[in-house]
């Protein structure tokens, strides 16, 4: 079945609210008149919604305006209340004009409306107080703003009433936060990652996600590529990339995900970072030491902006590592030295002086060992008779 538009969602609740009306059944009519107006509630433009919960509004007032009791001393016989009646209309009798307050069906309906509200805000706690928040005013949208009044409404929509707070209007309303908890909620699940933000429906979960609402002001988009360079670094990566983050960075597995969610630093910083972390590792795999800085210069030329993976690093580390073993074996036999990050500035074109001291070397390596190597049997034997 195709899913309803707004537009027939109302429609369909006021033709049950009208079949309603027609039977007498005002308490279902109004709880009908509820729905469309929760619709009102919802983010965006709802063309034609506000004309059918007028129609249905106008509707259900008169019914219950219709079954309200008749005033006393008002004649309900042919019609002719002139407010005269016997004569005895006066003073304390019964012309005294009648209380104009609510009727117990408005009553009704204003306490289903909050009962709805406090069921979609997760805000069962304030069931007792349903009376007490209406009070005597039936008007919807004042009942909603005593709502957002409450203590209990402060802490659980904490990041939605800080966004407030600071005049940003990026989320319009409580529906378009709860669909951002949502969000939230599903970045993390599918990162495996689910008890990050505390159990489901807890008030540490809330804590948590107002606080990248209202504290850091983090999209879901910008939540998600952190949790992902967090994952890189954690997820299903040998034991030396987990290492070379907290070698580099003082940084553990355990504390990894907050560090990446901290706003102080850019999403860029994170991702070069995580590339660092990644080269140094598979890197130490194959016997290459690397400093943070020289794991972060390759790392930027290997992965440039982008989540750098084990797949792109792996044979060009391979390449380094090999060119490492056979000259680094020269200079040692030459009384030098060679390091790991000479051989991969070189090999990568990245620093001029390290380029030239590997292809010097390469150079008299085969001159030295007629091509066969540092590392071939009849090289090593060969460097015995030098």
């Amino acid at each position: 079945m195709a899913k309803m538009t707004p537009l027939e969602r109302a429609r369909r609740n006021e033709r049950l609210a009208n079949e309603a009306l027609a039977t007498g059944n005002i308490a279902a009519a109004q709880a009908y008149q509820a729905n469309i107006s929760q619709q009102l509630l919802q983010p965006g433009k709802l063309p034609g919604v506000g004309n059918v919960a007028n129609r249905v509004s106008t509707a259900v007032n008169a019914a219950v305006q219709a079954s309200s009791p008749t005033p006393s001393g008002t004649p309900d016989g042919d019609g002719s209340g002139d407010g005269s009646g016997d004569g005895s209309g006066s003073g304390s009798g019964g012309g005294t004009p009648v209380s104009t307050g609510p009727t117990q069906e408005e009553r009704e309906s204003a306490r289903a409306y909050l009962r709805n509200l406090l069921s979609q805000y997760g805000l069962g706690s304030l069931a007792d107080s349903v009376d007490s928040i209406i009070q005597d005013n039936m008007d919807e949208n004042v009942i909603a703003e005593r709502l957002r009044g409450t203590e209990a409404y402060k802490t659980r929509f904490k990041g939605l009433t800080q966004l407030r707070a600071k005049n940003i209007t990026d989320i319009a309303n409580e529906g378009e936060y709860l669909r951002l908890e949502s969000n939230y909620r599903r970045v993390f699940r599918e990162a495996g990652m689910s008890s990050f933000l505390g159990d489901a429906g807890s008030q540490s979960e809330f804590d948590s996600i107002a606080k990248l609402v209202g504290d850091y002001s983090l999209s879901v988009d910008e939540v998600q590529n952190r949790v992902t360079d967090a994952q890189r670094i954690v997820a299903e990566t040998p034991q030396e990339v987990r290492d070379s983050f907290q070698r580099y960075y003082n940084v553990d597995p355990a504390t990894l995900t907050a560090y990446v969610l901290d706003p102080t630093r850019t999403a860029n910083e994170i991702n070069k970072r995580a590339n660092a972390a990644i080269i140094g590792g598979l890197g130490q795999q194959r016997g290459l030491e690397f400093g943070s800085g020289v794991a972060e210069r390759i790392g930027t030329f290997l992965g440039g902006d982008q989540n750098l993976t084990g797949t792109q690093a792996e044979p060009i580390l391979g390449e380094i590592a090999d060119v490492q073993r056979s000259t680094g074996r020269l200079a040692q036999l030459e009384k030098g030295t060679l390091t790991a990050e000479e051989t991969a500035l070189a090999q990568l074109d990245l620093d001029t002086e390290a380029k030239r001291k590997v292809k010097g070397l390469q150079s008299r390596e085969r001159a030295r060992f007629g091509g066969t190597g540092a590392f071939g049997s009849s090289a090593l034997s060969s460097s015995g008779k030098v």
